[in-house]
């Protein structure tokens, strides 16, 4: 295989790559927005509940995960995190 066909492989890779990131941008901002959405609208009660609830499922999945299921763990906790302080100050906005 020449350099040129090399370099053209590389780059639809590339593509393809920088394509499927998108494509989780925005699946991830969807979920995000459906989520908040979510529980902006519960009552104070129920959304503390449910936060702590999935903080508890976090803290137990990350006590078992492995070294790379933790770093993934970590990653997921900190978008949760964002999503919930977010919900919390527009529901107590709205309420």
């Amino acid at each position: 295989m020449s350099n040129q066909e090399q370099f053209e492989v590389l780059m639809a890779r590339i593509d393809a790559l920088e394509e499927r990131e998108k494509q989780l941008t925005y699946a991830s901002n969807a979920y995000q927005a459906i989520l908040t959405t979510l529980l902006g609208n519960l009552d104070k009660t129920t959304r503390d509940r449910v936060i702590h609830m999935v903080d508890q499922a976090h803290d137990i999945a990350y006590a078992r995960a492995n070294i790379e299921q933790k770093g993934n763990i970590l990653g997921a906790d900190d978008i949760t995190q964002r999503i919930f302080l977010f919900a919390q100050g527009r529901a107590s906005q709205s309420r």
